[in-house]
């Protein structure tokens, strides 16, 4: 049976009505009675026992928990408490003249935000560049940054120029701490899905567990015939909202050196009898087409309280849908698919105004995806790829 909480005013109500049951003679409602400050005093107290109940009883299970209980069932089913948040890793390529030599914690920065990271070993250039890995300095998925992007050395080595370049890949891996909601839904998924025997659920709960940085698993049968696994994991960016909101670089392609991490975790934890490979997910670069009407101005037209314009505002709702999208894409029918009205139904969420599908920014009246590939509104993929945005067009009605 739940537990009703009073309010203290209720609990005071109550002990003067039952007060005035066994004592007619006392005028309860006396303001500046005894009986009456006593009924505040308990109304008070006894209103703090029963909500500290409540939340007690709530403690018991993870949908509702607080940190602290929290922090206690994850060591109950994990051995561990809370993901911490985690740094970032990538390539990075230096240019100057040959020979030159830079030590290994060498700072870079990236202006854009202020971000900082330092190299991670000496770097001797051969001709004219040279390519060595660099983490940042905090952590977080703002550290994370995509390939070709420029950072710049204050006070660059003899012989090498100020700015670098992110090379052959990108700066990844750098999450941020876990919430209490997905500390939460990590706890129930393992509730309900207990270990056992190698199923599906088993090896996306051993890629989950064998580093922090990894964000979700999406887990192949036969890829490279019987008895064999493949794990395909997506790392780094999280909270991809709050990416797209501040203007940071969505990056969920895991570096290297996770892989090899998580590839030695599950090879400790599967069955015997499985051969498991754990992969990085393959890029499709998708073009989308969008027609769209505005309530009010055009694509260049800046709405108020806005940095963006229209135009750009619908560009990051189709980003927010293809980001979103889970890895292998949206299964029908065996095969999955990046899908059309995914992408409308997000940029409905952001931007409509129609009074039927009321958006959290009131600005487009009609929008309608033209078809993802040339053999239909949706664009299939495989289970070892994702979808990233690349050519996005928007052409007002």
């Amino acid at each position: 049976m739940a537990i009703v909480i009073k309010t203290p005013s209720q609990v005071a109500d109550d002990y003067l009505s039952h007060l005035g049951a066994i004592k007619p003679d006392i005028n309860t409602g006396q303001q500046d009675s005894d009986w009456f400050i006593r009924s505040r005093v308990l109304g008070g107290a006894f209103s703090g026992v029963l909500l500290d109940q409540k939340k007690l009883s709530n403690d018991a299970f993870p949908q509702s928990a607080r940190h602290e209980a929290l922090d206690r069932h994850l060591d109950l089913y994990f051995g561990d408490t809370f993901k911490a948040p985690t740094t970032s890793t990538g390539p990075v390529k230096f240019t100057g003249t040959n020979g030159s030599i830079m030590l290994a914690g060498t700072l870079l920065t990236y202006t854009i935000n202020g971000n900082t990271y330092t190299t991670d070993a000496d770097l001797t250039l051969v001709g004219s560049s040279g390519v060595t890995t660099v983490t940042s300095v905090s952590t977080g998925q703002s550290q994370n940054l995509l390939e070709n992007t420029t950072l710049t050395m204050a006070s660059p080595p003899a012989g090498f120029d100020a700015a670098a370049t992110v090379f052959g890949g990108n700066i990844s891996d750098g999450r941020d701490g876990e919430t209490d909601a997905q500390a939460s839904s990590r706890i129930v998924e393992r509730v309900r899905e207990k270990l056992g025997g190698g199923k599906v659920s088993d090896y996306k709960q051993f890629a989950l567990a064998a580093d922090p940085s990894v964000v979700a698993a999406n887990v192949l049968r036969f890829p490279y015939g019987f008895g064999s696994v493949a794990i395909v994991i997506t790392a780094g960016t999280q909270d991809i909202d709050g990416a797209l909101d501040r203007g940071e670089a969505v990056v969920v392609t895991p570096s290297p050196a996770l892989i090899e991490i998580v590839q030695a975790y599950i090879d400790e934890q599967k069955p015997v009898t499985d051969c498991a490979f754990v992969q990085s997910p393959n890029p499709i670069p998708i073009d989308v087409t969008v027609k769209v009407r505005y309530a009010n101005g055009h694509n260049s037209t800046i709405p108020s309280g806005q940095t963006l314009t229209q135009a750009e505002l619908v560009q990051r709702e189709v980003k927010r849908a293809l980001y979103k999208t889970p890895p292998g894409g949206f299964v029908m029918g065996g095969t999955g698919f990046v899908v059309a009205s995914h992408v409308e139904e997000v940029i409905d969420t952001g931007l409509s105004a129609n009074p039927y599908t009321v958006g959290t920014l009131e600005i487009l009246i009609d929008r309608q995806v033209e078809q993802l590939a040339v053999t239909g509104y949706n664009r299939m993929i495989l289970g070892n790829e994702i979808a990233i945005p690349n050519l996005i067009t928007i052409i007002e009605m």
